[in-house]
């Protein structure tokens, strides 16, 4: 799957002939975290990260090169999914049902109807997860 957060990051570039105009000491780069979807500071020889610029850090040619290297993401992708164990799940057990014992092939023919329910417009994947995933997301419409 290819995430968004791959085009944001080519944008925060590693490159190091880009990154001596940023303005940072000597070994500092400029990475960008995807759990915050910000920028933060890496020291690759001391294996140091810190969301501050490092001491020494020229800020005018930070900020220059924060402008010039950075771009907002153009909107945010969400990814939602509904999951139905069967018996032979790594866990076969959920929210909902303690123990599973229905069959593979049982848990491929309930998602071709979810599938199909989904597909006519009779109700929303988030709807559906609600009551029918057994993954924890289903409380957060499987998102």
């Amino acid at each position: 799957m290819v995430r968004a957060t791959r085009q944001f990051m080519s944008t925060v570039s590693t490159d190091k002939l880009l990154q001596a105009d940023a303005g940072l000491p000597s070994g500092w780069e400029v990475r960008h975290s995807n759990s915050k979807n910000l920028p933060y500071f890496f020291n690759a020889s001391s294996k140091e990260s810190r969301w501050e610029p490092p001491e020494g850090t020229d800020v005018d040619k930070l900020k220059a090169y924060m402008a010039q290297n950075t771009r907002k993401p153009e909107g945010k992708i969400h990814a939602a999914h509904l999951l139905v164990k069967h018996r032979d799940s790594r866990r076969p057990g959920s929210w909902k049902e303690p123990t599973i014992t229905r069959t593979k092939e049982e848990a491929i023919e309930i998602l071709k109807g979810h599938e199909r329910r989904i597909q006519s417009g009779e109700i929303s994947l988030g709807d559906l997860a609600q009551t029918e995933s057994d993954c924890s997301s289903a409380r957060k419409n499987g998102d």
